[in-house]
């Protein structure tokens, strides 16, 4: 059986062998870290405030839950379990019931026989909701897929004044639909369509819908 008679010799040996690995791991990991390297400041336009108090605001960025205590100077990570693994950004609103919140997101179809890729080419916008605050979700209502390049949220929005009134707007392929839910995110109902552009069709959200969010978004920390 063949060993190596001097130990120092077979470290400099094992060394040697893995040493080309670990430098092309190396390599590789910052390649990823480069190309999926994510800052939540840049998603501040998304975060949603509390009806019922203008300092608490909710943000979903880099694939996790961040809320403010403050008008969006200070932003704390939140632990949150049941969002599907590759989440990485997303529209949040916040209900006037307390403690719920609605996250829009995208999520993977499936793949057969017949389209091998489908799974990660074609993506379905879909509604997580949660009852405490962002740290528990569960899936609530899934909208038709569209090509990842050309499907996602343009918005979504709780009602200020009525507990379970919300709104979404999806982009697929050129269309934009509005959907409405008046049953705390479980079901969704399209309100109207048209194409290219919003306000191309003439669809608009409900005044109380588009009040002024209050609180300072722009120096988030």
């Amino acid at each position: 059986m063949f060993q190596f008679v001097s130990p120092t010799l077979a470290r400099r040996f094992i060394l040697a062998l893995t040493l080309p690995l670990m430098m092309v791991c190396a390599v590789v990991g910052g390649v990823v870290w480069y190309f999926t390297r994510c800052e939540p400041l840049s998603y501040l336009s998304r975060a949603a405030v509390s009806p019922h108090n203008a300092d608490e605001q909710y943000l979903f960025a880099c694939g996790y839950v961040w809320r403010s205590e403050d008008g969006g100077i200070a932003w704390n990570r939140i632990d949150s379990r049941g969002l599907p693994l590759g989440a990485r950004d997303g529209h949040i609103a916040v209900d006037r019931k307390p403690g719920y919140l609605y996250l829009g997101i995208l999520i993977n179809t499936s793949s057969s026989i017949y389209c091998w890729n489908c799974a990660w080419k074609n993506l379905r916008p879909a509604i997580y909701v949660s009852f405490d605050n962002g740290h528990t979700w569960a899936f609530a209502y899934k909208f038709k897929r569209g090509p990842a390049r050309d499907v996602g949220f343009l918005a979504l929005l709780a009602d200020p004044k009525k507990e379970g009134n919300a709104w979404a707007v999806i982009r697929s392929e050129g269309e934009i639909s509005y959907y409405a839910a008046g049953t705390a995110g479980k079901f969704w109902k399209s309100a109207c369509r048209e194409y290219y552009f919003t306000g191309s069709g003439g669809c608009e959200l409900p005044d109380e819908f588009l009040q002024p969010q209050t609180g300072n978004l722009a120096n988030g920390k």
